[in-house]
């Protein structure tokens, strides 16, 4: 702990000086100003920067084998580290929320995630977050995927990246567990040792609307000339929010607090030569936010009511070791080694007003570790990789809190003599767990082979085994003489008895990946590939009616066409990939009333697609732009309200999304970059209840960067329409209230960067 405070305060003070490998001045016109921090270049790059460039070569890292994004069959959306710096994104989340067919779920019950193509983290129906023991999407940072309890929650920092890669449609292959619906990839940007004893740091000081502000540095240095290199970031970011909480006298209920730690160090032993290379990785990051859900009548007051605390606390601690030991000029042996850390602390307030309703505390820490080796071979006509792969996790979420009797039988319409509810009742106690343990083994391997000058056929496979535990642990009691002999009368009926109940399952499943590209002309490629995804089921108890159950394994089975390539003389980059996607055995809840349980009752289809495009018009102008269409339907699902959602549209999946951006230079230095996002509209619950829908909106952003020598002055504005928009709608409080959660309103912010 003390190291890291070190590192913060050296990091936090490196934020007053700045390297940059380029001036403004110097910067060609056809390059875009401002980008992370890099190892300076060698003398030949530098001269090939004194003409205009075209667009650059993107390379895709998250598949088994890397290819460049022309040739990738599956649909990637790669942000580059350049890119997202320039645009107004703080986090990677907002780098997810712009990018088409794929969106955050918001969650007022702990249970956040990503909707990837219509397939949401928790499935479809809303309902597998208590029984499930893994997602459908995975974030995946320099190595180390995040575990369930860190998911949306922790903080993803945008400064001083590489590349983002959003994957559309099923990783499973790639990826393994948690990426039936898709991945994001995270790189950092990795040190490289140079010739000579160096060091370069870059920094930002910025502050905004709704008490914002951000201080931020990154450096690196060659410690051992030719053989060792340290990189570190750091960003603390804070703002209060824009919704108001009059009950608990919070101007800042939707507050947002997080810090980020990053160190990675490269060790070559035997110098640039080496055919040893070592990347080790450590990242501490911290994030605490407060609830931006308020009771739907008070959704354009921007009101909360709450008299409980509803806010979560994350902090995750990642750790990895990249190993790479070339063994001639065709063969690579990597040893990926993974260990993580994840604490979140969620706070609810139950019935969402003033009265003292109920609150619930919920505790979800996670530890584990993951080692993959992988052996790669480069041949003329062939490239492949095969490997190994163990993940082992343990999860300890707990909760506990209380329901105020006064207040449910209130509710309830069960004050026959109203004074009785006049009197002090109490409470109902509770406490529950579900530790849980995962260990998942796979092989795979991944094949590309040029059958022709044109073809190249893939072909891929994984056989994957996992083996889940829980433990459901319930305890239910009274504060008082009237409320601990209502919890003797429902035990066994309304509520659960007291009990801890083992339950464990064992699942393997094969999944292949077949994929077949030809080059129609010079840098244009047309693809076809099949990919199947799954995520694992598990055993259950229903700790109220005393049922055990079981759920399976749920499928997608997704069919892809693409379209890739480049028109050089038009500096032109394209991207157009359509999909069907059928998705069987879903899980989703059935049974009825206290009586409930999680089944494979589900399926549905989706199809749609994704269009993409750079086009470097002028050399001073670039324009990115990107649209999405999902077109997702349940096939079939009962709810446990005995509802047909047949022809129900799948939840949190807009039926299109769209971003446009301009990057222009309309003087030597100065970038002014607009860009405006489109989301459909969607409903928030497989119900499609009118009520909770949430419906289409714009939001207009815009960044303008001025740059003069090692300094650069910004500036921010999102949602400058100041549309009025949701992110989510529902009614599972205790008092029945209706609930929206609010997307941010204008906000402005600038700052200062500076580079030496």
């Amino acid at each position: 702990m003390r190291l890291a405070t070190s590192i913060r305060a050296v990091l936090t003070a490196s934020a007053f000086i700045v390297t940059t490998s380029a001036t403004a001045e110097d910067a060609p016109p056809g390059t875009i100003p401002v980008e992370p921090l890099r190892t300076a270049a060698p003398p030949e790059a530098e001269a090939s920067r004194a003409t205009p460039v075209g667009l650059e070569t993107i390379v895709v890292t998250g598949e088994l084998i890397a290819r460049d994004a022309d040739q990738t069959t599956s649909s990637v959306a790669v942000h580059t580290g350049a890119e997202i710096e320039r645009s107004t994104a703080l986090d990677v989340y907002d780098v997810i929320r712009a990018t088409p067919n794929a969106g955050l779920e918001d969650s007022d019950y702990g249970f956040g995630g990503m909707t990837l193509r219509g397939i949401g983290s928790y499935g479809a129906s809303g309902a597998g977050a208590y029984a499930s023991y893994g997602t459908t999407n995975v974030v995946v940072i320099d190595g180390v995927g995040l575990p369930r309890s860190a998911l949306s929650y922790a903080d993803l920092s945008a400064l001083d990246l590489d590349t983002v890669e959003i994957f559309r449609g099923p990783q499973s292959t790639s990826q393994g567990r948690n990426a039936m619906g898709g991945a994001v990839v995270i790189n950092s940007i990795a040190p490289e040792p140079l010739p000579a004893f160096t060091g370069q740091a870059r920094g930002r000081i910025a502050g905004g609307d709704d008490g914002h502000r951000q201080y931020a540095g990154a450096a690196e240095a060659t410690l051992w000339p030719d053989v060792f290199a340290l990189r570190g970031v750091y960003d603390d970011r804070r703002d209060d929010g824009d919704i108001t909480n009059t009950t608990r006298n919070e101007d800042d209920a939707a507050r947002r607090d997080s810090r980020s730690l990053r160190l990675r160090a490269r060790l070559r032993p035997g110098g640039t030569d080496s055919p040893y290379d070592v990347l080790f990785g450590v990242a501490d990051v911290e994030q605490s936010r407060g609830s931006t859900y308020v009771q739907l009548e008070h959704e354009h007051d921007r009101v909360a009511r709450n008299d409980q605390p509803q806010d979560f606390d994350n902090r995750s601690q990642l750790y990895s070791i990249d190993q790479r030991l070339q063994l001639g000029d065709a063969w690579t042996l990597r040893a990926v080694s993974a260990w993580f850390r994840s604490g979140t602390l969620s706070r609810f307030d139950t019935d969402y007003d003033e009265r003292n309703g109920g609150a619930t505390v919920q505790r979800e820490d996670s530890d584990g570790f993951s080692q993959e080796l992988r052996l790669n071979y480069t041949g003329e006509r062939v490239r492949g990789t095969v490997g190994a792969y163990f993940y082992d996790e343990s999860n300890q979420d707990r909760s506990d809190g209380y329901l105020d009797l006064n207040f449910v039988l209130g509710f309830t319409g069960l004050c026959a003599v109203q004074v009785v509810c006049t009197l002090p009742l109490g409470n109902i106690v509770f406490e529950s767990g579900l530790p849980s343990d995962v260990k998942d083994m796979a092989v795979f391997g991944e094949l590309d082979w040029d059958a022709t000058d044109r073809l190249t056929l893939t072909a891929g496979l994984r056989a994957d085994r996992e083996e889940n535990r829980r433990v459901f642990e319930t305890a239910y009691a009274g504060d008082s003489l009237t409320a601990s002999l209502l919890v003797a009368t429902l035990r066994g009926s309304v509520l659960p008895a007291d009990a801890e109940v083992p339950v464990s399952r064992e699942f393997s499943e094969v999944l292949p990946k077949f994929a077949a590209r030809y080059a129609l002309f010079d840098h244009w490629y047309l693809g076809a590939a099949y990919a199947k995804g799954y995520r694992p089921g598990g055993d259950g108890y229903n700790q109220v009616s005393g049922r055990y159950f079981s759920f399976d394994s749920e499928r997608t089975r997704n069919t892809e066409l693409s379209l890739k390539g480049t028109h050089t003389p038009w500096r032109l980059q394209a991207a157009l990939n359509l999909f069907h996607t059928r998705w069987d055995d879903m899980q989703v809840q059935g049974g009825e009333g206290i009586d409930n349980y999680m089944e494979n009752a589900g399926r549905a289809t989706i199809r749609g697609g994704e269009l993409e495009l750079r086009w470097r018009a002028l050399d001073a102008l670039q324009i990115v732009g990107g649209f999405g269409l999902t077109r997702g339907r349940f096939d079939a699902y009962i709810s446990t309200q005995g509802e047909d959602f047949a022809g129900n549209r799948l939840p949190k999946a807009p039926t299109y999304t769209g971003v446009l951006a301009l990057e222009w230079m309309p003087l030597p230095g100065l970038l002014i970059r607009p860009d405006v996002l489109w989301i459909g509209a969607t409903p928030a619950n497989a119900d499609n209840n009118p009520v909770h829908e949430l419906s289409g909106y714009r939001l207009l952003n815009l960044a303008v960067r001025w740059q003069s020598g090692n300094w650069s002055l910004f500036f921010a504005g999102t949602n400058l329409a100041d549309e009025h928009y949701r992110k989510d709608a529902n009614n599972f409080g205790s008092a029945g209230y209706d609930v929206v959660s609010l997307g941010e309103r204008r906000r402005l912010s600038g700052g200062i960067e500076f580079a030496f």
